[in-house]
């Protein structure tokens, strides 16, 4: 028999995207998509359409597309396809069919939530009855309950959105977006890596794994070498790569105090202290060692500043949206028609 109502929460990231509901899934796949490059491959792997690890193990028989690399939905028909398979193979994991309504909330890139939301809407018809599309930054903040005056940092693959949060749903005048986030530090450890070392041999999740693995600015140096394995013109080497990790991690860092200053200069100046005093790291990009001591360092001219570094940065956003999704009042959500 089925149930009363499903609610979910989803943090679409541009690299990672996870899902959890009121009956305890929770799901994390790599926000990726794989359509088979030809009839052979079509055969051979005996699906339309493959999503996250699965898809990149079969990469090479594969088209693959990242729908949200750049923190937004390009506006193609192709693009607004691949967006709808990816949204609702995440429904799907809810087992969706199971209940009598399925409602959700989903957490965007800050520009995607609000410049891309129709076509989030219509990839969501196919399997939800109502749907709400909020900042990712902002279902951080309600996660935490820190609503009072936060700025939240929240530091992806492909973007890092920081968004001012004061007790209401952000308007888009209250958030900004960048491009400084993880893949630029992917990009930018491999190009000093091969400056370093003439003719290294490095693919971006090699430099991903690493960045992963060795992360630090400068207030939190580790205290040995970072060496790694990799080839230098097909020669098998181990070298010390700890300088280029460290450059490649603090180039995202001046923007992001940049785009933190602009913000808390601009809010009512009743309130820059409460602002100063509550600025969240969230993201992938938060685990980097010394980051937030970085930007404490760095924001010291504005008066105090204390950063505080969420726990959980990979659940966190899908945590507050599913909370979103069974607090928010009816007249917040938009109904939707589910697709026969």
């Amino acid at each position: 028999m089925a149930k009363d109502t499903l609610y979910i929460g989803v943090d679409l990231g541009t690299f990672r995207s996870v899902m959890v509901s009121n009956d305890k899934h929770k799901e994390q796949v790599l926000t990726v998509i794989g359509t088979p490059k030809d009839s052979i491959a079509k055969n051979f792997l005996r699906r339309d359409v493959l999503f996250g690890e699965e898809a990149l193990k079969n990469r090479l028989a594969l088209d693959l597309y990242r729908p949200l690399e750049h923190g937004v939905i390009k506006d193609t028909p192709e693009d607004k396809k691949f967006i709808a398979h990816f949204i609702n193979h995440m429904m799907n994991l809810a087992d969706p069919e199971d209940y009598d309504r399925v409602v959700a909330v989903i957490g965007a890139p800050a520009e995607a939530s609000h410049v891309d939301k129709t076509a989030i809407f219509d990839a969501a018809a196919g399997t939800v009855n109502a749907c709400m599309i909020i900042s990712e930054p902002f279902a951080v903040a309600y996660a935490l309950d820190m609503l009072d005056h936060t700025m939240v940092v929240d530091i992806g693959a492909g973007t890092t959105d920081i968004c001012r949060v004061y007790g209401t749903i952000p308007r888009p005048e209250d958030q900004l977006h960048i491009k400084q986030a993880g893949d630029v530090i992917d990009l930018n450890l491999i190009e000093a890596i091969q400056r370093k070392y003439v003719g290294a041999q490095i693919t971006k999740d090699m430099a991903r794994r690493w960045k992963e693995q060795f992360s630090f600015t400068n207030t939190s140096p580790p205290k040995d070498p970072v060496v790694v394995d990799f080839s230098i013109d097909g020669k098998a080497m181990s070298l010390d790569i700890t300088d280029c990790i460290s450059g490649a991690c603090e180039s995202i860092i001046n923007p992001i105090i940049d785009n933190l200053k602009s913000l808390i200069a601009d809010s009512n100046p009743e309130y820059h202290d409460g602002f100063r005093q509550n600025i969240i790291l969230a993201g992938g990009g938060s685990g980097i060692r010394g980051l937030g001591a970085s930007i404490e360092e760095r924001l010291a001219d504005l008066g105090g500043i204390t950063v505080h570094i969420v726990e959980d940065p990979v659940m966190l956003g899908a945590e507050g949206a599913l909370r979103l999704s069974q607090e928010v009042p009816e007249e917040y959500w938009k109904n939707l028609t589910i697709s026969e």
